[in-house]
């Protein structure tokens, strides 16, 4: 059993189905490291560029333009940190702007002639 769920993890590390798609970074995480201890994966950048490539593109996109404070490329817990932080940011921002929209004003009716000067 135990080498029927290694190879069953690889695979799916091998392909897109982990990718985190709709999911919070929070369950994406949860799924990826239960891949990663099933396949027996050791090394910590395999994980990391795994993990990246699995994240949803505006979390890796935010994370690769980091200038400052970007985790070294062999300490996966900084980068599930930093990505967990990172989508609870855009999350919170998201609602603030949601609850901060104008009200649509709507059309002057075109069933009237427009003035021309």
């Amino acid at each position: 059993m135990p080498l029927d769920a290694e190879a069953a993890a690889i695979n799916v590390l091998e392909t897109t189905a982990y990718f985190q798609g709709k999911q919070s970074v929070d369950d994406y995480l949860d799924q990826f490291c239960d891949l990663i201890y099933d396949s027996g994966y050791t090394d910590l950048k395999t994980v990391i560029v795994k993990f990246r490539q699995g994240l949803d593109r505006r979390i890796s996109a935010a994370l690769a333009g980091m200038a400052f404070g970007r985790p070294s490329d062999t300490e996966p817990e900084a980068w599930f940190r930093l990505a967990v932080w990172i989508d609870q940011n855009r999350a919170a921002d998201e609602a603030f702007h949601v609850s901060h929209r104008q009200p649509y004003l709507l059309a002057p009716s075109m069933n009237r002639p427009l003035a021309i000067s």
